[in-house]
């Protein structure tokens, strides 16, 4: 999976509020005091930021409101994730995800199906799965509980630890495990998608954000391209692909 595949701490009640209750009522949008680091006040005043990303967020909701399809995933479960970049810092790493775990019985132990987290009215007649589908699609939620666990047996269960680490390789484990620790944390669960941050197809170009990019952990940007420069510096010596 080349995707960028992001995680996102949030609570059921988090995705109420800062997505079902502004689906039904556009109003809420301009009512919700999104997260503002600092950095973004540089350059402009926080009124004008505030005004934009208010704007940006209300343009995320009115487009997921226009669209009909049938496949839960790439609609309410992508646009919770990009809602919540809004409101919480979030994390993304590059070609990894949870959901390309196989183990069937990891999936059991620390994945919680969607029909149980969101109101049935968005769910019930869509078609739905406890994993990514392709690009542009939220994936697994890991419950608050569920986060607490898969930390501890990361920490205690060898089987555990070499699973996380054969599919979050090299520096993408720090990345994954912060996220779990901020969710942890904050007794948040973490829910993943792909593509929130969306790379260009020219070499080192900014990503876009169909969020708040400034609301991403800055460690997910060092590794990302960190990674990206080393993999393109294997290329120019002769010894990559």
């Amino acid at each position: 999976m080349d995707f960028s595949v992001s995680y996102h701490p949030i609570t059921k009640e988090q995705i109420q509020q800062w997505y079902f209750d502004a689906f039904e009522d556009l109003g809420v949008c301009n009512t919700l005091e999104q997260k503002i680091p600092k950095k973004q006040l540089k350059k402009h005043t926080k009124e004008e930021v505030v005004a934009y990303y208010k704007d940006k967020y209300r343009t995320i909701i009115e487009r997921s409101r226009e669209l009909d399809y049938d496949n839960f995933n790439k609609w309410h479960a992508y646009f919770i994730a990009i809602s919540q970049g809004f409101f919480e810092t979030f994390y993304f790493v590059q070609g990894a995800a949870i959901s390309g775990i196989l183990d069937t019985e990891f999936h059991q132990t620390y994945v919680t199906d969607w029909a149980e987290v969101v109101p049935p009215e968005y769910i019930e007649d869509l078609h739905y799965t406890n994993k990514l589908q392709d690009a542009y699609s939220g994936g697994v939620f890991i419950s608050p509980e569920q986060v607490k666990k898969l930390l501890h047996d990361y920490e205690h269960d060898a089987f555990i630890k070499e699973t996380l680490e054969e599919q979050f390789t090299g520096r993408k484990i720090e990345v994954f495990l912060a996220a779990l620790n901020y969710a942890s944390k904050n007794d948040q669960g973490l829910l993943e998608a792909t593509k929130v941050i969306d790379q260009k197809s020219e070499l080192f170009e900014e990503p876009e954000c169909f969020s708040n990019v400034f609301n991403c952990d800055v460690m997910s940007a060092a590794v990302y391209t960190s990674e990206l420069a080393a993999h393109f510096d294997a290329i120019y010596k002769g010894t990559g692909e």
